[in-house]
């Protein structure tokens, strides 16, 4: 299991957000908010650590799909 950084304001933001996305918004619209969020982060990141970003994103989700564990 992995650990998960730690920021009471970034955590509450996150989770609340989650909430928010599943219980007021269609299930089929849920890629599309995750999707907003790695947007809205790739706008003010370098294209370098953008592609990084997209990277390591892409790798955590093969992990989570191979072993179902983060």
């Amino acid at each position: 299991m992995a650990t998960f950084p730690y920021d009471h304001v970034i955590t509450e933001n996150l989770q609340t957000s989650a909430e928010l996305i599943v219980n007021t918004r269609p299930k089929e619209e849920r890629v599309d908010w995750v999707a907003f969020l790695m947007n809205e982060m790739l706008s003010i990141i370098t294209p370098e650590h953008g592609q990084k970003l997209l990277e390591d994103v892409q790798a955590r989700i093969g992990d989570r799909l191979e072993t179902g564990a983060w």
